[in-house]
């Protein structure tokens, strides 16, 4: 939807919005100055450090670094999808949201409608025929001796599929029943996907059906068969049992992602109802950004074979993006021989909670991992510790949990690490004595334009082109540029949403994480201050630059004009 509503439609929500208002009907703000503040929703504190302002139409938390507008707030506290924000939003203006279209004329929402329709009458039909069908007697045999009761069956919607290659209605429309994947078209005839099958209905966060696991009861393979790939299901984003997870508890402290379906059901029906899992592929970042959403703490927990090893570190390395102060992810592996399900029948639910406690911290898994198969003592294995781990690390973003994570990697190299300070500028530069240096002038320079856009008026046409032909700060200028040439008045959480889904929207997110502690009416002066720097800076380094090329090769006419100029006239 951010690409097909106009942009300023969005902006314009967005200013008749009192960001205020919207967040102190659901968190408590008492005023503080010029701003509000309350404890953070997004994570447990003591003091107020959430900070509320209404000139800038923003957030921002000064413990665990939430930031962000209206839209992001309603997406992060309420959970709503960014269509649903704008929804609620326009509601509460009062507004309508225009008509958009997709490019092929259709509103892709409305022409999936049957899809989830069709889906939904499967659901309620493969329920009736676990309950009445002559054939289901060996499913609920099967239910049964793992312990289901019919609550936890209901609450999970768990149906039968009966045999034959026929047996959903036959005057069910056939377009929808192929889309959603339930039935196959083979030669122009059509036939069940899931037959003789325990059926699992997959339900996204807003309660749809949207496609189904189903277990066999014979020797047919595989032994789990899911829905194909569809629009309205997508197998990298959705997680098993998310929706049943909101609905006990909207804000869980914790989520554990598990293997299977009935891995979930199992520990629901033990009391763990915190549970999740991926549907048959591996763990991917989207499922992990999804999740931290909803919380700040993830627990892994696989097999203890080789597969659950190798599954483990996949979804380690799909969470690296994503992995900010205030976040946190563990593993544990079960026991040789046991699941979830097996594990908590055998040991209960307590001992189950134990062995989540003590599940590994990320840092540890990492490194323990890493070194698994090599000797420290040697120059050899040092080196190769750096080489995989640095690989990790750059993956992860610009904060101080990486800059923790490297520190803990100089410690067991022994090595110095420059290599983050050279890729990210915006990270604490380091002297050659250890000590963090003062903060980057581009990074002061970029943070206070987020924090305050109306500062662009102070920066001169020559000095814009300078700023933007920086290749490592210069895209995202460019982009502020860009919006702040475009609005009169624009304010953080215009400017926000603008970069939200730009190549830049990652970098400034990281920026406006860290928040700025200068007071609203000294941020002029400390910009200008920024912008002398970073002149000074480009200045240098274009002087480098030519007396460089001066002994390497002749310079140009124009080049020593610009030499003469920049060493103060002298020749």
């Amino acid at each position: 939807m951010a690409g097909r509503l106009p942009r300023e439609f969005i902006d314009d929500l967005i200013a008749r919005i009192d960001i205020v208002d919207l967040i102190d009907a659901r968190v408590p703000l008492k005023k503080s100055g010029s701003s509000f503040m309350a404890r953070c929703p997004f994570h447990s504190e003591k003091t107020p450090s959430f900070s509320v302002s209404r000139e800038k139409q923003f957030y921002h938390c000064f413990g665990c670094g939430a930031h962000g507008n209206a839209v992001s707030f309603l997406m992060d506290y309420e959970h709503q999808s960014f269509p649903e924000a704008l929804e609620t939003l326009a509601a509460l203006a009062g507004i309508d949201l225009p008509n958009v279209t997709s490019t092929s004329g259709a509103n892709p929402a409305a022409s999936l409608q049957p899809v989830y329709d069709i889906l939904e009458r499967a659901a309620a039909f493969y329920t009736q025929q676990l309950r009445d069908h002559p054939s289901a007697e060996q499913a609920k045999a099967y239910l049964l001796k793992r312990g289901l009761t019919g609550e936890v069956a209901r609450r999970y919607r768990i149906g039968y599929a009966p045999p034959g290659w026929n047996s959903l209605p036959t005057d069910w429309p056939r377009a929808p029943l192929i889309q959603s994947g339930l039935v196959i078209e083979k030669d122009r005839s059509c036939y069940d996907r899931f037959r003789q099958r325990i059926m699992f209905p997959i339900r996204d966060r807003r309660g749809r059906v949207i496609g189904f696991g189903g277990r066999t009861l014979g020797d047919e393979t595989p032994k789990y068969l899911n829905s194909p790939e569809t629009e309205a299901f997508k197998k990298g984003k959705e997680l098993y049992g998310l929706h049943e997870l909101l609905e006990s508890n909207a804000r869980p402290r914790r989520i554990l992602v598990v293997e299977g379906y009935l891995d979930v059901i199992a520990l629901a029906q033990h009391g763990i109802n915190d549970a999740v899992a991926t549907l048959g592929t591996s763990t991917s970042t989207d499922h992990v950004h999804q999740l931290f959403r909803f919380t700040r703490e993830i627990v892994f927990c696989f097999d203890g074979d080789t597969a659950g090893y190798k599954a483990a570190w996949r979804a380690l390395e799909a969470s690296l993006p994503l992995l900010l102060e205030g976040r946190e992810i563990r593993f544990m592996h079960l026991p040789a021989g046991e699941d979830p399900d097996s594990l908590i029948r055998k040991e209960g639910r307590e001992a189950f909670e134990r062995r989540i406690g003590q599940a590994s911290p990320f840092s540890d898994y990492l490194f323990r991992t890493l070194q698994a198969d090599l000797d420290l003592r040697s120059v050899e294995g040092r080196a190769a510790l750096q080489k995989q781990a640095r690989e990790l690390l750059d993956r992860l973003p610009v904060g101080v949990f990486k800059e923790l994570m490297e520190q803990r990697l100089s410690d067991l190299t022994g090595l110095v690490n420059t290599t983050s300070v050279s890729k990210h500028p915006e990270s604490r530069a380091r002297s050659s004595s250890g000590q963090a240096r003062a903060p980057s002038a581009w990074r002061d320079l970029v943070t206070l334009l987020l924090h305050r856009p109306q500062l662009a008026e102070l920066i001169s046409s020559e000095i814009r082109a300078r700023l933007t032909e920086n290749p490592r700060a210069g895209p995202l200028i460019a982009r502020i540029l860009e919006y702040t040439d475009l609005r009169a008045t624009p304010t953080p959480g215009m400017l926000f949403e603008y970069l939200r889904e730009t190549p830049e929207g990652d970098v400034a997110r990281n920026l406006m994480r860290r928040g700025v502690l200068t007071p609203e009416e000294g941020m002029e002066k400390e910009f200008v201050d920024a912008l002398d720097r970073v002149c000074a800076l480009v200045r240098d380094e274009r002087l480098n630059q030519l007396i460089d090329k001066s002994k390497r090769a002749q310079l140009t006419d124009s080049e020593r004009e610009e030499l003469r100029k920049l060493t103060g006239g002298k020749s």
